[in-house]
C-alpha cells in the first residue's frame, strides 16, 4: 500500500510540474513516436521528457533500462550527454518497468523519462538510443527545437530574417579516400549536396564531427576542435538565393586526426552532417555517413 501511496506522489507531482512546452522536431526517424513535451522538474533536478506512442498496427516495443543495450540518452549542441535514471508510464516486463510491452493499432501510450538535468532545455540537440541508427527500428529524434511557455521575444534585437521560415533539405555525402589537399596532407575529401531556404545574404556554417559507436572523437588540434573538444571541421557559407542549393560543398579530413585520437584497428566511424547558423545555434542536422578506418 505504502508503495501505491508514493507511486500516486510521484504522477501528482509529474502533472504539477508540466510546462506544456512547445516541441518541435527537424529530423525524427519514427513516424509513430512523438515528443509532446520537455520540461525541467526542478526538485529532482532532472529532466523530462514525454513521449506519446500511438502505431497504425500491433507492435511489441522495447524501453531499454539505463543499464541495458540501447538506453535513451540526451544530447545538446554542444555534445554534451545526459543518462536516462527513470521512466513512468511504461509498464515492460523487467525492473522499474523497462523491457517490452505490446501496442495494439491506434493504441495511444504515453511515458515519461527522466534524464541528468539539461540545464537550458532549450540546448537540447538529440534524443537517441545509444548504439541505434536504424531509420526503421531506433526511436532516434534529431534537430529538436522547445519553446518554453510564456516566453516572449525581443523583436528589437532580431536579425535581417525570420529563422521560422528558415529550413534545409539534405540530398547526400560522397567521400574521396586517400587523397591529398592544397597543403598536401592526406585525408578524406568529403563531399556534401544540400539545400537552404529564407537565409538569402546571411551566413551560415557547415560542420561536420565524427561519432564512433554514441561518442564523438575529440581532439587537441587547434584549429579542428569545437568548444567542447570534439573533432569539429567548418565551413562558412553565404546563400546568395532564397533558395540556394550546395551540389557539392568539400570538407577535408586529415587522417592524421583519426590515427592521432584512435588506437589501432579497425574503426567503424560516421560523419555526422549539420548546419548552424552565424550565433552557434543548429539550423539542420543534415545526415550521417558510415567509412571504415583502419589504423596500423
Amino acid at each position: 500500500m505504502k508503495k501505491n501511496i508514493l507511486f500516486f506522489l510521484f504522477i501528482s507531482a509529474q502533472l504539477i510540474y508540466s510546462q506544456g512546452n512547445t516541441v518541435t522536431v527537424g529530423n525524427g526517424y519514427s513516424d509513430y513516436v512523438k515528443i509532446v513535451d520537455i520540461y525541467n522538474f526542478s526538485k529532482l533536478k532532472e529532466t523530462v521528457v514525454k513521449l506519446k506512442f500511438t502505431p497504425n498496427k500491433a507492435i511489441s516495443a522495447t524501453l531499454h533500462a539505463p543499464s541495458g543495450t540501447s538506453p535513451f540518452v540526451l544530447t545538446d549542441k554542444k555534445g554534451n550527454r545526459y543518462a536516462l535514471k527513470a521512466q513512468v508510464g511504461w509498464k515492460g516486463n523487467l525492473a522499474s518497468g523497462f523491457g517490452t510491452i505490446n501496442l495494439k493499432a491506434y493504441e495511444t501510450k504515453t511515458v515519461s523519462l527522466y534524464f541528468n538535468q539539461v540545464n537550458n532545455i532549450e540546448d537540447i540537440y538529440s534524443l537517441t538510443e545509444v548504439d541505434c541508427s536504424s531509420t526503421t527500428s531506433c526511436w532516434n529524434f534529431y534537430d529538436i527545437k522547445v519553446k518554453k511557455k510564456n516566453t516572449t521575444i525581443n523583436t528589437s534585437t532580431s536579425s535581417s530574417f525570420d529563422k521560422s521560415k528558415v529550413s534545409a533539405k539534405y540530398e547526400k555525402t560522397w567521400l574521396e579516400n586517400d587523397v591529398f589537399d592544397a597543403s598536401n596532407k592526406f585525408g578524406i575529401r568529403i563531399h556534401n549536396k544540400f539545400f537552404v531556404y529564407g537565409l538569402k545574404d546571411n551566413s551560415c556554417y557547415l560542420t561536420i564531427r565524427i561519432l564512433e559507436g554514441d561518442k564523438f572523437i575529440k581532439t587537441t588540434k587547434y584549429g579542428y576542435k569545437n568548444l567542447s573538444g570534439q573533432l569539429e571541421i567548418k565551413k562558412s557559407l553565404n546563400p546568395k538565393y532564397d533558395s540556394t542549393v550546395y551540389n557539392d560543398t568539400k570538407l577535408f579530413l586529415p587522417y592524421e586526426l583519426l590515427s592521432n585520437n584512435l588506437p589501432i584497428g579497425k574503426h567503424d566511424l560516421k560523419i555526422d552532417v549539420d548546419l548552424f547558423y552565424k550565433d552557434g545555434t543548429l539550423l539542420k542536422h543534415l545526415g550521417f555517413k558510415e567509412f571504415v578506418y583502419t589504423k596500423r
